[in-house]
């Protein structure tokens, strides 16, 4: 983490832990009033998305009415939860509480993200006021035969839940994405951890909820919408993220027994592109086909032009035909 990064960082859990009170310059710490890398992590903040206001008396950052960094609403779940106003990466964060014990079901939450991962090393937007980004320490009893499930029942959980409250055009795309009209509402990211003596699994859950086509960098809005596009109502985050936590902690407990045997064809009853024509960059090489679901491992199941079947465990995939 850059030095600039844990200045944000520092300034930002200081205002957050004032709850919207101004917090005078001489308790930010500033030698002199305007001090230029206080002023630059202040910048910072307001292009990430914070509500921070700037007085000749001292500073505010006045949090979301329905921040999901909130102990109290997220207590009824029955496991750890850390919440911060913005981490460098939920994922990187949960990893490293498995690394140190942390228990099953443990929740690290965040307003925003200096640095949010996506899969293949992508970055994900993540600023704060619009979305849901947060990470679950998942423990499965025994090593599990196909890791490459645990993506696609957080999946599932997150699409059962949006449909409930209201989003029914919601579906699924391998192996990690929910759709609405054909662009990503979410993402998932999901880490191995090595932890004798068995694994864990860190599966990180981004939601773009209240952004409108304009919050998006240009170079997203055409694939990209939000749960509130898909909704007739302004969706609630602390809500969202509660329920789809609890969903994710049910569902593993039903499913993790007999190593979720019964995911792969509740998974493919949701998806939103068997039958579409895409190519899919895997392995070094780039395969075009027709999508035929997913295999008991997880693995999407492609058509080939001259008739034949291939399994993809791990790639990025495009339809053909572009979104309208």
């Amino acid at each position: 983490m850059s030095a600039d990064d844990k200045t944000v960082l520092a300034l930002v859990m200081r205002l957050w832990a004032h709850g919207g009170a101004l917090l005078s310059w001489e308790h930010l710490g500033v030698d002199v009033r305007g001090h230029e890398r206080t002023m630059h992590a202040l910048s910072r903040l307001l292009e990430i998305g914070f509500d921070v206001r700037i007085t000749p008396s001292g500073v505010r950052l006045v949090p979301p009415d329905d921040t999901p960094c909130s102990h109290e609403g997220l207590a009824g779940l029955g496991v750890p939860i850390v919440c911060a106003p913005v981490v460098d990466s939920t994922n990187t964060m949960a990893a490293m509480l498995a690394r140190a014990g942390a228990p099953h079901g443990t929740i690290v939450i965040a307003e925003a993200q200096l640095n949010g991962r996506g899969r293949h090393g992508t970055t994900w937007f993540s600023p704060a006021g619009l979305g849901v980004w947060f990470s679950m320490i998942l423990r499965p009893s025994s090593p599990l035969p196909h890791p490459g499930l645990v993506s696609l029942l957080s999946g599932l959980c997150v699409l059962r839940v949006l449909r409930l409250a209201g989003a029914h055009e919601m579906v699924l795309k391998w192996a990690n994405d929910v759709l609405w009209r054909r662009r990503k509402v979410c993402g998932i990211l999901v880490d191995r951890v090595d932890w004798p003596p068995r694994e864990a699994y860190v599966t990180g859950i981004g939601i773009n909820v209240h952004h409108r086509k304009a919050d998006f960098p240009v170079e997203l809005r055409a694939k990209s919408a939000s749960v509130d596009m898909a909704l007739p109502h302004r969706a609630n985050r602390l809500a969202l993220t509660a329920s789809i936590a609890g969903e994710i902690l049910k569902a593993w407990s039903v499913h993790e027994p007999s190593g979720f045997t019964e995911i792969p064809e509740a998974w493919n009853a949701e998806c939103g592109t068997i039958g579409m024509s895409v190519r899919v960059g895997a392995e070094g090489e780039l395969f075009v086909g027709t999508v035929q679901g997913v295999d008991e491992r997880g693995a999407l199941v492609l058509t080939l032009p001259d008739g034949t079947r291939r399994a993809i465990t791990s790639g990025h995939v495009e339809p053909l035909v572009s979104a309208p």
